[in-house]
Parts: structure tokens; C-alpha cells; sequence
């Protein structure tokens, strides 16, 4: 059988053997040691071979129903038959088989190692690394810093790093009336944070919602001693379904992997006299280089849609935040993964005579298949960026440019001669590459946010990741607005293919003093081939990304990134074959009774 077309989490393949009814199976015999004269290359840690019931006459139906005494209402159910006909004669065998399995999900609340100090968190607003340093300008609106997890950090330790958190986390609750919380109960002493959580404990299972459906059937004729025809084929489907979403989707609610970087409404920074009324932050700001590239800066009256800004209850400055859509969490998003697989073996085997010695022969073809294919719900990196900026939407048209060097550029003609820098020189990190085809925020969609003027309007909408969206209609998010941001798209999608020619002979060849000698000698080919096809979010991804500029503010080098902001080198493209040919031969010879060689 062709490996499952999916991967364990420690990265290897398996076989699937549920794939075979179970009522079609007569025994299971494991050869410890290896096999590879047999069974070819792959059998060097031994051997599973699962005997069918062939010749099976009859009819049997079976059924079977479990359950876990303490989560109600969830079962395993099976139901499945196995008919089978001989001719007359005995030479003529069919049986035919089939199986159904279901699968409910299981809560996790419903096993015993779950208590009182078991949390489950599921984030519903994040802001990290604002650009809050009051030397830059920066204009923080007060009530997202809380001071007393720093105390309490610096009680017990920690650092005195300021804490950041959305203001209105606990003042909202989720669709079960359990308030939103900042932390968890599992944080270190010293290390608490400021991620805004909600309870997410009822989308957690231990097992899945499981449907499983097979059928086998096996034939043979008997020509004679020396010709046996005999067959097999065996096909399987089984799907997965996560129910409350799981892969980066749970409760329904799709996170990109990473942050992304929002900017501050125009005029958010403080100017300096000393500087001409400039500030390093001003360059933090949406549209503060549109005059570069030939456009009018715009200000705050422009975009009174910006959730960032104060006066719609944001941070006033600009910051990280990972966007998510289905807040707060309903459940109702449905994942799942599909498998299939399909046999098919025939062969001719038989005894004859040679040199008046018994000899048998087996030559047999198979073929096999599996898939797999994981479905779920990942956020449009590129479209995600341009909506945290306000340029989002399908009916926007950035009207900046995407390859402005921003960071190179200075608050004013000559600043950085004048000890005055640039908020950029010292977060250079926000479009950071953490591995190759990830990165924390491409220069395009910041190039084209700073230069752009159009932010909000028109068909251009800013996408909120602040609780705001909850309370102010002024930045509630679009659910049109949403479904741009993120796409449908397969996790996995794999093939795998094996067809596998056997020949075998073997027989007697003389009388020696401990027993008769004997050989056996055969050959094998096998054709294996593994595809992967990536969704178009990955591969081609976006290509030709800017990497870095040269002196003069032209991009210098280019990098792939992945479109997928959840998942970046996960899934890849590619078609890989490999043949293997193989033959041996096995001598018996027994030179003393008990002692073979």
C-alpha cells in the first residue's frame, strides 16, 4: 500500500490500515526482523502482513457502538458486512465487504486531567511595540498603558518594560457572557503581557467529528494446481471535520501567523520648534511622504475613519497587532481534512514440478493512491497589510507608490546631519524577514501607506483591530471588508502514487544431510511518485518583493515572499518520482540436521 498522503507531526508518512474494513481482516502476522528479500528496500525494520479472509463464505453483518462516560452524547459508531461465494467446485472465491464509521467530536473539558486551573485563551486584541516613546513625539492615548502589570512585573522580578493593553478588554464579553481578560492563569511571574483573551474552552477536543467510509472486495480462480488467479482492491474515504475551525482557526476565528504594522493618523506625532516643527515619530504617520512622490499630505480631518485615532478611542500611535475576523468567537467556521486511498493487486501464482522437485511462483502488479487535502481559512497577506493602513477593500486604489524608500528618507533635507533621526532608524524591524518567505510587514504596502493620500475614502477602508469596532460604527469592520482580507484555501493538498511488480520462484534442489536444499530468487520494481501543490497564496506567493534599497533610495535586492500570512514554507510545489529495481536470491543449505546456512 502507497504511504497515507499526509505527514505525522514528527514530519514522517504511514500507512493507514483503517483504510481496510475490519471485517475483511482475518489475521495480522508481524515479522520483527527485516524483510528486504521479500518485500523490497523499505522492509528493514520488519514486516506487517494483514491476511484477508479470501475465501470467506456467507454473510456477516456486525455493529458497534462506545462511548466515554463523561462527555454525553459523543460516540463511536460502526457498522459494517462482509458477504462472501465459492463456486461448487472450490475454485472460484468472491467476497465482498464494506465498512462505515462515525466519529463525535469530544469536548477536552471531558477528560479527567481538565480542572479549575486549565484555561484555554483564545486572543481578541493584541497591540505590541508602539511607537510611544514621548522624545519622538509620541501622544499615547493613556488609557491602553497598564501601569499596574508593570508594577506587578517589577514586583516580582520582571522588567520594568511598559505594558500595553486595549482599554476595553474588560469591559466586553464573549457570546457566553464570560468577560474578555487581559493575561492567563499559567503566566510567569514578572512576564505578564497585555493580550486581551476571551474563553475559548468549548471549541477544544480531544477527538474530532469523523466520518470514514471503505469497501474491499477480493477474487480469485484456480485454473489448475499450477495457475491461481487472485485480486484484490480496496478503496477509502475519510473526512475530518473541525468543527469551531482549530489550524490557526479556533472558535471560527482566522489569525494571521505574525503582527502587522498599523500606522498613526496624520498629525498624531508632536512637532518640535526645535526642529523646525518636525518630530522623528512624524514619519510614523499615514500619507507623511505623499509630497515625495508628488501628492499632497493629507490630515487628520481626511481620514476621520482612522482607527488609531484618538478622538475613535485608538492608541494614537503606531503600533503591532495580529488582524483576526470572527471576533468575538461563534464556533460556526467548520474545517476539515479529506483522505482518500485506493488498491488494486492481481497476480498469478501456482506449484509445479521441476527436476521432480516441488516449486512454486507468485508474479503480481499493484497499484495504490492516497490523498490528502486540509481545508481552512488564512488571511491575504497583502490585501491584511493594505487594510490595516486604511487602503484596503476591492474597490481601492492606493494612490502612493509601493517602492519608496522610507527608511532611508529624512524628517527634513539634511536632518540626520543635524543629530535629528528618523523613527525609522530605530524600527527597522517592522518589515524585519524572520525566514525566508515570511516577513513582519512587506515595504510595498508601508511604501504605498506612506505615500498614499486616499487612505479611508472612496472605496478604501481601514480594517480595525482594536475593540472600537465593537462600540464605535465609526470604525466597525466591513464584513465585505473581511472576506477581502481572507481566503479559503488548502492547507495541504498531496498525491501520492506506488505501483509495485513482483516475481517470485523458488522450489527444491537436492537432498543434503540435514534436510533438502532449497533456493528462492524473485525480482521487484516499484514506481513511487509524491506531489504537493501549493494554493497560489504560497506559490507563487508574492515574488520579487524589495529586500533592501542602494544609496539613492532605488530597490537593490528582491526576495519571495509568501502571500499566506498564516503559513509560510508549510506547503510547497513539487512532483517527485523514484524507481527502485531490485532482485536476490536465498539459499537453504542444511549441511547438518539443525544447523542451516
Amino acid at each position: 500500500m502507497t504511504p497515507a498522503a499526509a505527514i505525522t507531526n514528527s514530519g514522517g508518512e504511514f500507512v493507514d490500515i483503517n483504510s481496510i474494513p475490519l471485517v475483511m481482516t482475518d489475521r495480522v502476522e508481524i515479522l520483527t526482523d527485516g524483510g528486504s528479500a521479500l518485500y523490497g528496500a523499505d522492509a528493514v525494520a520488519g514486516v506487517v502482513n494483514i491476511i484477508m479472509r479470501t475465501e470467506f463464505e456467507g454473510l456477516e453483518l456486525y455493529g458497534d457502538i462506545q462511548s466515554i462516560e463523561s462527555a454525553s452524547g459523543a460516540y463511536d459508531k460502526t457498522i459494517s458486512g462482509i458477504w462472501g461465494w465459492a463456486s461448487d467446485d472450490g475454485d472460484t472465491h468472491l467476497v465482498i465487504s464494506g465498512e462505515r464509521f462515525e466519529r463525535d467530536k469530544v469536548a477536552a473539558s471531558s477528560v479527567n486531567f481538565i480542572d479549575e486551573f486549565t484555561q484555554f485563551n483564545g486572543a481578541v486584541s493584541n497591540i505590541t511595540d508602539p511607537v510611544a516613546v514621548p522624545q519622538f513625539g509620541a501622544r499615547l492615548n493613556p488609557a491602553y498603558l497598564r501601569a499596574d502589570i508593570t508594577a506587578d512585573n517589577i514586583a516580582n522580578g520582571g522588567s520594568s518594560a511598559a505594558i500595553f493593553a486595549d482599554p476595553l478588554c474588560e469591559t466586553m464579553t464573549g457570546l457566553t457572557g464570560i468577560p474578555y481578560f487581559v493575561g492567563d492563569l499559567r503566566e510567569v511571574p514578572g512576564e505578564r503581557g497585555g493580550v486581551c483573551n476571551e474563553d475559548v474552552e468549548r471549541f477544544n477536543y480531544i477527538s474530532r467529528d469523523s466520518e470514514r467510509s471503505s469497501f474491499a472486495m477480493a477474487f480469485d480462480h484456480s485454473f489448475s494446481e499450477a495457475a491461481e488467479f487472485y485480486s484484490f482492491v480496496n478503496y477509502s474515504e475519510n473526512e475530518i471535520i473541525l468543527t469551531g475551525g482549530l489550524l490557526n482557526n479556533t472558535g471560527g476565528s482566522a489569525v494571521t501567523r505574525g503582527p502587522t504594522v498599523f500606522l498613526a493618523q496624520p498629525g498624531a506625532y508632536t512637532r518640535f520648534p526645535s526642529l523646525g516643527g518636525n518630530s522623528p515619530g512624524q514619519v510614523m504617520e499615514l500619507g507623511f511622504f505623499a509630497p515625495y512622490v508628488g501628492l499632497t499630505r493629507p490630515s487628520a480631518a481626511d481620514m476621520p475613519n482612522a482607527p488609531v485615532s484618538m478622538a475613535n478611542g485608538g492608541a494614537n500611535v503606531a503600533f503591532l497587532a495580529n488582524p483576526r475576523d470572527g471576533i468575538p468567537r461563534n464556533g460556526q467556521r467548520e474545517n476539515s481534512t479529506e483522505t482518500n486511498s485506493t488498491l488494486v493487486q492481481a497476480g498469478l501464482r501456482g506449484d509445479f514440478e521441476f527436476s521432480d522437485r516441488p516449486w512454486n511462483y507468485d508474479v503480481s502488479v499493484s497499484w495504490s493512491a492516497a490523498s490528502n487535502e486540509q481545508s481552512y481559512i488564512a488571511h491575504n497577506r497583502q490585501n491584511t497589510e493594505l487594510a490595516a493602513n486604511g487602503l484596503g477593500g476591492p474597490n481601492c486604489t492606493p494612490n502612493g507608490v509601493e517602492n519608496f524608500d522610507f527608511m532611508g528618507a529624512e524628517i527634513f533635507p539634511g536632518a540626520r546631519s543635524l543629530g535629528a533621526p528618523s523613527a525609522w532608524d530605530f524600527v527597522g524591524g517592522y518589515a524585519q524577514t524572520f525566514f525566508p518567505g515570511f516577513v513582519l510587514t512587506t515595504r510595498e504596502s508601508l511604501s504605498l501607506a506612506l505615500t498614499s493620500n486616499n487612505q479611508g475614502q472612496g472605496g478604501c477602508q481601514f480594517y480595525n483591530p482594536l475593540l472600537t469596532q465593537f462600540n464605535n460604527a465609526n470604525v466597525a469592520n466591513d464584513p465585505e471588508l473581511i472576506d477581502w482580507m481572507t481566503e479559503r484555501v488548502l492547507r495541504a493538498d498531496k498525491r501520492n502514487k506506488l505501483m509495485v511488480f513482483d516475481a517470485l520462484v523458488g522450489g527444491e534442489l537436492f537432498d543434503m544431510a540435514g534436510c533438502t536444499a532449497a533456493i528462492a530468487m524473485g525480482a521487484q520494481h516499484r514506481e513511487r511518485n509524491t506531489t504537493s501543490r501549493a494554493p497560489a497564496m504560497n506559490d507563487p506567493g508574492l515574488p520579487n518583493r524589495i529586500l533592501s534599497y542602494d544609496a539613492n533610495g532605488v530597490p537593490a535586492t528582491f526576495h519571495n515572499v509568501e502571500n499566506n500570512f498564516e503559513c509560510a514554507a508549510c506547503i510547497f510545489n513539487f512532483d517527485h518520482s523514484r524507481d527502485t529495481s531490485a532482485v536476490f536470491v536465498e539459499l537453504s543449505l542444511p549441511f547438518i540436521e539443525n544447523v542451516e546456512t
